[in-house]
């Protein structure tokens, strides 16, 4: 039953459909980042207020997560990645006409996050129900590649659109095309019958006791692994959110350099994010099997250390040492969402695996709502970015912390 033969080729149609996903909800929510100061400059906001565009968007993310799973669950893969597609490329088309007042610009977020948090509630199931154990690294790799590639058009996409158009606005409706072709394939996928699935069976065989998810709830572990996935939301939203700003706010803010400087930048790192999912879930499969706590720890590392030498004079006033920061740090940030979906993957039970992804994942995006929240607190009492930047650091090093304590303490 592990051989991937007997796994349906529509498998990597059902794989595209979710890459496309969280791609556009990555897209999203990235697509503020390097103009922020001129989206806050338009609404008439300071900058800490702007930053909750994306911290709101996170939190609407972080519920839609736990509620997505249970619909996973509920009516399938394909349903919850048909209502990601309807919400997050429906706020982002609205922007237009929603975007002009600070309230209705930030409700068109929210449905954003809403679909953002519908699309990233499907990776662990979509590997464990579509994949057999052997793909289920790279698969893991190729989702979070398509998380940093849409890091990787929306810097440059998005600041192109602005500078072209002078609309932020009409930037965001411009980005949603790639979220409404998604939806078009999974209308596609809903409308074709569906092939038998080997995993599907066997969660047919085994026991379908009621209280499963409770047991799964139970576990020590289930928590530790929300603290993780806590951390690891945090560097990511954090990193791909708030460096791009520091970088291109003008001095004693930030740095000064401008935001097409700021994406060009963090394109150099959102392309090191992009390659670094599929080399480490290579390596996961070849390697490392059903065991993803090495690639938690290197991925945590790498954000701690890198982050913070971005506060030394030595590195900030150098382009080449701080884009090797970024590049390693972000590598960090994708390496850890491809480990921790796999996680879940690999240790839970299919019957109920949408919903503990969902309470494990929704709480744990909390940690980048959280995140967002705390460097926009930071830069308010501060005037600037280092206390902000510490913090992303800081948090990695929790992150680290808490990978030491997450074992099984017994089988589900």
């Amino acid at each position: 039953m592990n051989d991937s033969n007997t796994y349906p080729a529509m498998r990597w149609l059902v794989l595209l459909g979710g890459a496309i996903a969280v791609l556009a909800g990555n897209m999203y929510i990235i697509s503020f980042a390097p103009i922020l100061s001129n989206i806050a400059a338009d609404l008439g906001v300071d900058i800490g207020t702007a930053t909750n565009f994306m911290s709101m968007f996170m939190l609407a993310a972080s519920i839609a997560i736990i509620v997505g799973g249970m619909l996973c669950d509920r009516f399938g893969i394909l349903f919850v990645m048909a209502l990601s597609g309807l919400f997050a490329s429906g706020g982002a088309l609205l922007m237009p006409l929603l975007g002009h007042a600070y309230s209705t610009a930030l409700l068109a977020r929210i449905f954003e996050g809403i679909g953002c948090g519908f699309a990233f509630c499907l990776m662990s199931p979509i590997m464990a129900t579509w994949f057999p154990a052997k793909e289920q690294g790279i698969v893991a790799g190729l989702l979070g590649t398509a998380t940093a590639l849409g890091a990787v058009i929306a810097y440059p996409l998005s600041s192109g659109i602005y500078a072209a158009t002078g609309s932020w606005q009409v930037m965001s409706a411009c980005i949603s095309i790639i979220g409404w072709a998604g939806f078009v394939l999974t209308i596609v996928l809903i409308a074709v019958p569906k092939p038998a699935l080997p995993s599907q069976a066997r969660a047919e065989e085994a026991p379908a006791t009621g209280d499963i998810f409770k047991r799964q709830l139970a576990e020590p572990m289930t928590w530790i692994a929300t603290l993780v996935v806590f951390f690891a939301a945090w560097e990511l939203q954090t990193i791909y959110n708030i460096t791009p700003t520091y970088l291109a706010a003008e001095k004693p803010l930030g740095l000064g350099l401008g935001f097409m400087s700021a994406s060009k930048l963090m394109l150099g790192a959102s392309i090191a994010g992009v390659l670094a999912p599929i080399i480490s879930g290579i390596i996961q499969d070849k390697v490392f099997k059903s065991k993803v706590r090495p690639f938690m720890f290197i991925g945590f590392a790498l954000c701690f250390v890198f982050m913070y030498l971005l506060l030394l004079p030595a590195v900030s006033g150098s382009s080449a040492l701080m884009l090797v920061c970024i590049i390693l740090a972000a590598a960090g940030v994708a390496v850890l969402y491809a480990a921790c979906p796999l996680f879940v993957s690999f240790n839970y039970p299919l019957q109920v695996i949408g919903k503990v992804f969902g309470i494990i994942f929704g709480l744990g995006a909390f940690g980048g709502a959280i995140g967002l929240f705390a460097a926009g607190a930071a830069v308010d009492a501060k005037g600037n970015y280092h206390l902000a930047i510490t913090l992303i650091s800081l948090a990695a090093m929790a992150g680290f912390i808490f990978v030491l304590f997450l074992k099984r303490w017994r089988k589900s």
